[in-house]
């Protein structure tokens, strides 16, 4: 026998429930009484009857369900419920020894119902009285109104937002917006790229990689703006910086290198000599000439005609000049690599490799190298007395981090060394204002009458 409330216990529920409705009376010989056989049926129906089965029956519109169901609610007040169904309407009767609240009754069969929605249920209509009596002391009837579809419902509940605010399509257009500066960054950073498939020719590499050389040093541009902080600035001469670097200076300094001394220089970059030779090269050669060509522009366009005061500003237009020769650079050893992958010298892994290095890591280098001068020729227009001495020291601390980053660019050692450039650049910029006051005092102190040996 089945004892886990399936298909037979259903069936024997259902029996009950039909028994209870149609109220067939029951000959119990040993009871011998109908008030006491039907007490008996009823302890049985509600014995096998969950809240669940209630509920359900409520819901297929079953007017003793109903009734049940009102009643957990009502009969611990002291009222009870009894339901009838006549024509779509259902008529429920509230009786208690004091009239029953219309009010909070209404609302609760209302929500109750609507809740439930019971079949064959079109208009509901509810009666209060007093025990003993007669007539209703009270009436109310409210139509059932049946629930939507959930499709019907999900579009009711759209309809309740205002497009306007889900859709702000007026302040898209609004010219306020676009004076933040953070809003053109990210339309530009956003939509470049895409604005460089749509324009450039794929077939062109060269104009591409000039393409994304600008785009990434874009990007460095902004981070090292607000990581200097230049006390002014300048889209005229951020431009010069650049453009000079790029159009000017990189043509003048490949012609340098055609002079016989320079040749040598660059030659032992690459000859068997053995690493000393090749370190003097890329110091002496490489380092020292590609330095002094970005920072030819500041110490042009900012130095000589005296609007650079302090090292701050010369740092930031150094970086962009350094940027300037970054995006040169890069387009050039695009198509190298490009050329070394058709040919079979390099696959394709290493190429992009290799030109992620050289659009993202090495601009930065270039720029932070370029900075590192340009501080020293911000802190140079304080001390003139010093100039030439400090913008000595500033090429060469350049140059010798230069070099030797291209002697080790292939091991740990190169990755350490731009790692310590970073962080020499970022403790330049922090001491910047203790290194302007030991300026500005050899500056008084070489300014100073020298008092007389003479009688």
């Amino acid at each position: 026998m089945n004892c886990g409330g399936g298909e037979g216990n259903k069936n024997f529920i259902t029996i009950l429930s039909l028994l209870f409705e149609a109220r067939i009376t029951l000959h119990i010989e040993r009871v011998g009484n109908w008030g006491i056989g039907k007490r008996f049926l009823e302890f049985l129906y509600n014995l096998f009857m969950t809240d669940n089965n209630w509920l359900e029956l409520a819901k297929q519109g079953d007017v003793n369900a109903i009734a049940t169901q009102m009643n957990f609610y009502f009969q611990p007040q002291g009222t009870t419920v009894t339901a009838s169904l006549k024509d779509g309407c259902l008529h429920l009767m509230l009786e208690s020894e004091q009239v029953p609240n219309q009010a909070p009754s209404v609302t609760f069969i209302r929500q109750e119902l609507s809740t439930w929605q019971p079949e064959s249920v079109t208009m509901v209509q509810v009666y209060g009285r007093k025990v003993g009596e007669e007539f209703p002391a009270w009436d109310e009837r409210f139509l059932l109104s049946k629930k939507r579809s959930q499709a019907a419902e999900f579009i009711a509940t759209l309809r309740t937002f205002k497009f306007a605010s889900v859709l702000p399509y007026k302040d898209v257009f609004s010219s306020e917006l676009y004076k933040s500066n953070t809003v053109k960054l990210l339309l530009y950073f956003g939509l470049f790229p895409l604005g460089v498939s749509l324009i450039a020719n794929p077939a062109n590499l060269e104009q591409t990689a000039w393409l994304l050389g600008i785009y990434y040093a874009s990007i460095w541009g902004v981070v090292l703006y607000d990581l200097i902080k230049p006390a002014w600035f300048s889209w005229r001469t951020t431009l010069q910086c650049v453009l000079f670097t790029a159009f000017i200076g990189i043509p003048f300094l490949l012609l340098i290198i055609q002079f016989p001394p320079i040749q040598l220089l660059y030659a032992a970059t690459e000859s068997q000599l053995g690493l000393i030779p090749q370190l003097l090269g890329f110091i002496l050669g490489v380092g020292i000439l590609e330095e002094l060509c970005k920072a030819l522009p500041v110490y042009l366009f900012l130095l000589q005609p005296r609007k650079l005061n302090e090292p701050l500003t010369g740092a930031f237009y150094g970086a962009m000049s350094g940027l300037g020769f970054a995006i040169a650079e890069g387009g050039s050893y695009s198509l190298l690599y490009a050329l070394n992958l058709v040919r079979g010298r390099s696959d394709f892994g290493s190429y992009i490799v290799s030109n992620t290095i050289r659009f993202v890591s090495l601009p930065l280098f270039h720029a932070i190298l370029a900075g590192i001068v340009g501080y020293f020729l911000g802190l140079a227009a304080i001390n003139r007395s010093r100039k030439w001495s400090i913008m000595f020291i500033g090429v060469a601390i350049a140059a010798v981090l230069h070099g030797s980053y291209d002697t080790f660019s292939e091991g740990w050692i190169g990755f350490a060394i731009i790692a310590f450039t970073i962080l020499l650049f970022v403790a330049y910029l922090r001491r910047s204002q203790q290194l302007v006051a030991e300026m500005q005092q050899a500056e008084l102190g070489y300014q100073a009458p020298q008092p007389s040996t003479t009688d």
